[in-house]
C-alpha cells in the first residue's frame, strides 16, 4: 500500500520541483499552482512511511517487549491515556462538530472530544487522517492540530482545499454528525522550554500550521523567554489563513513575537512586501545564525523549501541545508525543515 501512495507522490514532487516556487496558494498561475499541491503531497508521502514501513512496525513491536511497567505506574499511564483521545497505534473516529469558514478555499473543522479529554498531542507534532476512496482505496493525509493542546472538549483541524486533492475534497464535503478517522500523534520537533534563545519561521501557505502549534504553544507559558519571528508567505492578502489569530499573538507578545506577512499579488492599500522569500528579507526578519542558541523553521511546498532552505533528504530525513539559508551561512545545526 505504502509504494501505491509514496510513488506518485514522489513523482509529483520531482515534476513540481522543476517549476519557480510561489509564495502560497489560491492563484491560477503554475506558480502558485505548485503551493496550492505541494505541502499535502509531501506531508503524505512522510504519513505513508511512517504508517506503512517496517521501522514504525518495529518501533511498536520493540514497545511490547519491554518490561511491564509497575502497578503505580501503570495506572497513572491508564488515567492519562483515559484524558487523551489519540491512539498512536490506531485511527480513532472523531465527530464533526461545526465548520467554520476562513478565506475562499480554507475551513476550520471543529471536532468533538469527551467533556474533559484532551486530544493528546505534543509539539510539535502531527496526526493523520484516513478515509476509503470511491475505488476503495484507502487515502491517507497528514494534517497539523493547532488547537491548544491543553484545550479540552474539542480540537479543530484547518483545512485548505486543493484542486484534485481527495482528502482535502473528502474533509470539505463533511457535514456536522459525519466522523473522520485520525490516527497519532507522529512528533516532528519535540519543543522544550527555552530549547532555543531565538526561533525564526518562514511559512508559505498551509506551511503555517505547524508554525502556529509552536508559536502558541511557546507564548502562553510565561517561563519561556523565547522570542520568535515569522515570515508568512501568501500568494494574496485574501490568502492569509489564521491572520486573526497570529496578530492577536503578536500584538499580546510585542517582545516575543513578531510577523511579516509577504505576498505575491498586492492588493491596494497593501503596505507589507512583496514577492518571494529573499535571502535580504531573511537577513531583515530572521535570527542570524551567529546570533547564539537560535534555530530556524521553514514549511511550503517543494520549490519554496528548495530555494531557502534545500529539499529533504531520502525517507524524509532533513537532508543538507540549501537555497538562501545555506547562502547566508545557515547549517543543519541552525535549520529544521517540516
Amino acid at each position: 500500500m505504502f509504494s501505491a501512495i509514496a510513488n506518485p507522490l514522489r513523482a509529483n514532487a520531482r515534476i513540481m520541483a522543476k517549476h519557480a516556487y510561489s509564495t502560497s496558494a489560491g492563484s491560477s498561475s503554475g506558480s502558485s499552482k505548485l503551493l496550492t499541491i505541494g505541502v499535502p503531497t509531501v506531508a503524505a508521502a512522510a504519513a505513508a512511511y511512517y504508517f506503512f514501513s517496517p521501522q514504525s512496525t518495529a518501533t511498536e513491536s520493540k514497545g511490547k517487549k519491554d518490561a511491564p511497567a509497575p502497578p503505580a505506574a501503570a495506572a497513572a499511564a491508564a488515567v492519562a491515556a483515559a484524558k487523551t483521545a489519540l491512539n498512536p497505534k490506531d485511527f480513532v473516529d472523531f465527530k464533526l462538530r461545526k465548520v467554520e469558514k476562513l478565506t475562499h478555499n480554507t475551513s476550520r473543522f471543529i471536532f468533538d472530544l469527551e467533556k474533559d479529554q484532551k486530544l493528546g498531542l505534543d509539539t510539535a507534532s502531527c496526526v493523520v487522517t484516513r478515509f476509503s476512496g470511491p475505488d476503495g482505496k484507502l487515502i491517507i493525509r497528514p494534517y497539523t492540530p493547532t488547537t491548544d493542546a491543553d484545550l479540552t472538549g474539542e480540537f479543530d483541524l484547518v483545512v485548505k482545499r486543493y484542486e484534485g486533492g481527495p482528502m482535502s475534497s473528502h474533509i470539505h464535503s463533511l457535514k456536522p454528525g459525519d466522523v473522520l478517522s485520525i490516527k497519532g500523534p507522529i512528533s516532528k520537533y519535540p519543543m522544550d522550554r527555552n530549547k532555543h534563545e531565538k526561533i525564526g519561521m518562514i511559512a508559505g501557505g498551509s506551511g503555517i500550521t505547524p508554525m502556529f502549534q509552536v508559536i502558541q504553544h511557546l507564548l502562553k507559558d510565561k517561563e519561556d523567554k523565547t522570542e520568535i519571528s515569522l515570515i508568512f508567505a501568501n500568494v494574496t492578502p485574501d490568502d492569509i489563513i489564521m491572520k486573526e489569530e497570529i496578530d492577536a499573538l503578536a500584538k499580546a507578545n510585542p517582545t516575543r513575537f513578531k510577523v511579516t506577512y509577504l505576498v505575491d499579488k498586492a492588493a491596494d492599500g497593501w503596505k507589507g512586501p512583496t514577492g518571494f522569500v529573499t535571502k535580504e528579507l531573511i537577513k531583515e526578519h530572521m535570527p542570524g545564525h551567529e546570533q547564539g542558541n537560535t534555530k530556524v523553521m521553514v514549511c511550503g511546498p517543494p520549490g519554496m523549501m528548495k530555494a531557502v532552505c534545500g529539499v529533504k533528504g531520502p525517507n524524509f530525513t532533513q537532508g543538507e541545508v540549501d537555497g538562501a539559508l545555506k547562502e547566508l551561512g545557515y547549517d543543519s545545526e541552525h535549520v529544521f525543515k517540516f
